[in-house]
């Protein structure tokens, strides 16, 4: 079955496109993300089936 979306319409004066720039963050900030995607996807992807299987979300 081809993927289909729902979403709200864009507000009037929100932001175009996102483009996360780490960069600025580590440079502003100090911070720099050490954890993989991968290990992030291991953690919430557990986390959001429990979420939905509760009701929570």
């Amino acid at each position: 079955m081809p993927l289909r979306f729902v979403h709200d319409k864009p507000f009037a004066y929100d932001v175009q496109r996102r483009v996360p720039a780490t960069e600025k963050a580590k440079r502003v900030l100090g911070f720099e993300a050490t954890t993989s995607l991968e290990h992030m996807l291991d953690e919430v992807i557990p986390w959001i089936v429990q979420a939905v299987d509760t009701g929570t979300i």
